[in-house]
């Protein structure tokens, strides 16, 4: 039986393939709250061949609690530190997510400390518009991109629920980043998972303050953004430079940003909707760290995931699940 689109509760985690789980764990709890509950080697050959090219060996994999969300940490081999590599801003795929702190204790300046190498312009955040946020882009030793956003604490707290539950916290994930060369396509997608269309979004647009931030002239971008409860997902496409198609089905290989995960209560349900919506799965449901996942594509190839818990929800869990759970969602 097909499953409501309310079914789906949330981002349980962003996954990011990394060249040495050590060494990324090191770097970012140097500058946010980053705490690793969970972390196991096991055989390549557990994690299906649609999403994983190694098929001998060992990976490793280590979920880390953030504010917001969880993080996958994959290390495709764990003998081996690979080299960085650097995503371009315009994409396509998943370029980032998004550190957000209050303004008056700005993650910013923390992240530089401990060797973010930062690529927006000038020697601080960028004030795009003067409504009382600031942005700035760096990238970590992996090369990963992340976006830095300190925010006026009445901004904030306008947030209602989610603002002050946030503000319980030095730093939270606000977002992920999807760079689509085919937007209006992204966005009728994920209408279909999400039962609703976007938030907000703006026309293609140009601004020097958003040349600043991504460290590139004359760009004009446009964007979407879809409230997904505990974090949101941003659909940018850069018009100028075009962001390049690419329906190459993505794999979890290659160190960065490789998918993300919505937590459901009906995953086999929900797989029966989706796929009657014409949505392809690149795995059946298979078993991952206590819970019963299935990936699938969109329509530029790139990852995603539905999940669900194989067992009863511990007091800890429940009490963070309230924590980053609006009351509706």
């Amino acid at each position: 039986m097909a499953a409501a689109p309310d079914a789906i509760r949330g981002v349980h985690n962003v996954s990011l393939t990394v060249s040495d789980i050590d060494d990324t764990l090191t770097f970012y709890s140097a500058a946010v709250p980053y705490e690793l509950v969970d972390r196991k080697r096991l055989p390549a050959s557990a994690i299906p061949a649609g999403i994983l090219s190694k098929r001998e060996g060992e990976i490793e994999i280590a979920l880390v609690r953030t504010a917001t969300i969880f993080l996958r940490l994959i290390d495709i081999d764990p003998e081996v530190k690979e080299a960085p590599n650097l995503r371009p801003a315009t994409g396509p795929g998943y370029t980032h997510i998004c550190f957000q702190s209050p303004a008056d204790a700005p993650k910013y300046d923390r992240f530089k400390e401990v060797g973010l190498d930062i690529l927006s312009r000038g020697n601080g955040p960028v004030d795009l518009g003067g409504y009382g946020v600031t942005y700035a882009y760096g990238f970590d030793p992996d090369g990963v991109m992340i976006e830095m956003e300190q925010v006026d604490r009445p901004l904030i707290e306008a947030a209602g629920y989610m603002g002050q539950q946030r503000l319980m916290h030095e730093a939270w994930i606000t977002h992920v980043a999807n760079v689509t060369a085919e937007k209006a396509e992204m966005v009728e997608f994920y209408r279909t998972i999400l039962g609703y269309g976007p938030k907000r979004e703006i026309p293609p647009t140009r601004r020097k303050t958003f040349d600043d931030i991504v460290n590139i002239d004359d760009i004009e971008i446009s964007a979407s953004w879809f409230d997904i409860g505990n974090i949101q997902l941003e659909l940018w496409h850069y018009s100028e430079p075009s962001t390049a198609l690419n329906r190459q089905p993505r794999m979890i290989d290659d160190i960065g940003y490789n998918s993300f995960t919505f937590e459901v209560r009906d995953l086999a349900g929900t797989i029966t909707r989706l796929e009657n919506e014409g949505i392809t799965f690149a795995t059946e449901p298979f078993d991952l760290g206590g819970w019963q996942i299935a990936f699938a594509r969109d329509p530029e190839g790139n990852l995603l995931a539905f999940q669900k818990i194989k067992r009863e929800f511990s007091i800890e869990e429940m009490r963070w699940f309230a924590l980053t759970r609006s009351p509706e969602a």
